[in-house]
């Protein structure tokens, strides 16, 4: 009897490709986010009265607090990748 072919929604997980983008993600997070921030935030608002280094300070200190905007911009490249995953799959499954 032949299988059905498998999809996003019915393939299985392999869990640890899956925790290696999560890490990447969040090590983008950590690292690059901020610094992209910074930057553009540069550009489009004018000089930060600090430095990069006082930026990065604040931003790592809002992170152990648990500010929910610090913890959006770690989590934020691995949320869009999944985002992209899932709308793929469901524009897939509509046929597009």
């Amino acid at each position: 009897m032949p299988r059905a072919p498998q999809n996003f929604f019915t393939r299985p997980i392999d869990r640890r490709i899956e925790l290696k983008r999560a890490l990447l993600g969040v090590a983008l997070g950590l690292f690059f986010v901020p610094l992209l921030v910074f930057s553009f935030g540069r550009l489009a608002l004018g000089p930060f009265e600090g430095s990069i280094g006082s930026f990065l300070a604040q931003f790592y200190s809002d992170l152990l607090k648990a500010a929910p905007g610090a913890i959006a911009l770690v989590l934020g490249p691995y949320a869009l990748y999944v985002l992209a995953r899932v709308t793929a799959a469901l524009a897939g499954r509509a046929g597009r």
